[in-house]
């Protein structure tokens, strides 16, 4: 018997291959010439980004930057800073499939050390952490439609993932400082925080708009040390291939590149302040989608051979938003005077059965009690219950505001309004039906017009159908049921075919 059958792609991006390593960076960094020399170090500051990446036969390359900041006081105990930027790359092998299509790319700081060498010479040592989950096209096929046999659908909602990547937005910001007698000597530090302040998905096209807020701190002509605030905003069109406005997209946005210098205004005074930088935008987006797909069928009356995959889904997606506020301590080795600038940013989230964890870092300039300069960075987490179910999730969470104030001289109480978004799911393998085969008929096929089955609790009608040759439906309108489950143990009548 020779069936008519249809087929269809799973039409799914499948995760094939994940990748969690760590790698070292070192870096030998020199002033440049028209800075004086090092007499005390207080600041080195790394931060490690990623840029882009681009697939390359079975490999995919990371591009990425380390954005070192310095602070120190020169021989008259002047305060001065540099920055520097080293790029490095990175491949990394994958197995997974002969195409891939896009990647979600996380990479962190796991620790940062240095070494003054000589009074121009810094060595720097960074260890990374990066994530990288690869995605291709489900190159299988599965069965959609077969005229002669009875079949089984299951109408599935899953977590899809549509899209995700890394993409840069430039910015060219010129601001003034608050009106003085008193000129730029020099520039001593400089904090960005950026926060993605809206996002929309137009068909294959996502419109972002990150808020940015600098704080530059400066030394005047009077060697005061003064500080200066300027916000402005970024926008950029990604291209996000096979999503539309239904879709939920996850961004974050992160310093790539930053110099800030001083120069003249109108009047030819160093009154004026300019950021010339760049971003790096992360986006990853999903959607609740709905996968109809046969899971099993046979042909009444015919021995068949059925060919079943297996594909690993996040099933029965549910969506959370809200915003929340937060209160971190962090405890600081000296004690604090006065702060000359503070700067708090989310490096890391995610959540584990149900769990939503978030590590905040806090960087601050300081005076403490013997009127040094010094600098402080440190992390910390704090994480909330999302529900009681104890589930698989993923998802972001945005830094809109916060504020602090010192504890003790020797804490710093750090307060935040934060927004979330976060998908909780259950992972699960979907056995679904690739093909079938008739190979022959069934022997004894003299089958009662009427059988009388004993059903046990929670058997399903479909297995019962299967195993008499006889169709669920038949079943269900002779018995009156109203599931395909049966509730508590009874007899059934089964009608045959």
């Amino acid at each position: 018997m020779e069936l008519c059958k249809e087929y269809k792609s799973m039409n799914c991006n499948e995760k094939t291959e994940n990748i969690c390593e760590s790698f070292e960076l070192d870096y030998q960094l020199n002033l440049p010439q028209y800075l004086d020399d090092i007499e005390k170090l207080i600041k080195c500051c790394v931060t490690n980004v990623v840029c882009d990446y681009e697939f390359g036969g079975n490999s995919i390359k990371i591009f990425g930057k380390s954005l070192i900041s310095i602070l120190y006081l020169d021989s008259q105990g002047c305060p001065l800073s540099s920055d520097f930027e080293e790029e490095f790359s990175k491949t990394f092998d994958l197995n997974g499939c002969d195409y891939f299509y896009f990647a979600d790319v996380k990479l962190s700081t796991k620790y940062s050390n240095h070494r003054l060498i000589n009074q121009r010479r810094i060595d720097v040592h960074s260890c990374v952490g990066i994530s990288i989950d690869a995605y291709c096209k489900n190159p299988k096929k599965c069965l959609a439609e077969c005229k002669e046999a009875l079949i089984k659908k299951a109408d599935v909602p899953y977590l899809a993932d549509k899209n995700a990547g890394v993409c840069s937005a430039e910015f060219d910001e010129t601001f003034s400082i608050p009106k003085s007698d008193y000129q730029i000597k020099n520039i001593i530090n400089a904090f960005l925080t950026t926060v993605v302040e809206d996002k929309k998905i137009i068909k294959d096209k996502m419109l972002v708009k990150v808020r940015n807020e600098i704080s530059v701190v400066y030394v005047s002509e009077n060697n005061s040390i003064e500080k200066c605030m300027h916000t402005f905003s970024v926008s950029k069109i990604i291209e996000t291939s096979e999503c539309d406005e239904n879709d939920t997209a996850f961004v974050t946005s992160q310093v790539s590149q930053l110099y800030v210098k001083a120069k003249t205004d109108s009047g030819n005074m160093l009154n004026d302040i300019e950021a010339v930088g760049k971003l790096s935008l992360f986006y990853q987006v999903c959607a609740i989608d709905n996968m109809d797909i046969i899971v099993d069928a046979y042909v009444p009356h015919f021995v068949t051979d059925t060919q079943n995959s297996n594909m690993l889904l996040r099933r029965s997606p549910v969506y959370y938003f809200d915003d929340k506020t937060a209160e971190i301590v962090f405890d600081c080795d000296r004690s604090i005077v006065e702060i000359l600038d503070l700067n708090a940013s989310i490096i890391n989230c995610s959540v584990v059965k149900s769990v939503m964890k978030i590590n905040v870092l806090l960087k601050a300039v300081y005076y403490d009690d013997s009127s040094e300069l010094c600098y402080l960075e440190k992390s910390n987490e704090f994480s909330f219950t999302l529900n009681d179910n104890q589930l698989d999730g993923e998802g972001i969470a945005t830094l809109m505001s916060f504020d602090f104030v010192i504890k003790n001289t020797d804490k710093i109480s750090l307060r935040l309004n934060f927004e979330y978004s976060a998908f909780l799911f259950e992972s699960k393998i979907l056995t679904y039906l690739a093909d079938m085969e008739v190979k022959g008929e069934m022997e004894n096929m003299n089958i009662p017009e009427l059988t009388l089955y004993f059903a046990d609790e929670n058997e399903s009608v479909w297995d019962i159908a299967k195993s008499f040759s006889t169709a669920s439906q038949l079943i269900i309108d002779e018995n009156e049921l109203t599931s395909d489950v049966i509730e508590n143990r009874r007899v059934l009548l089964v009608p045959g075919m």
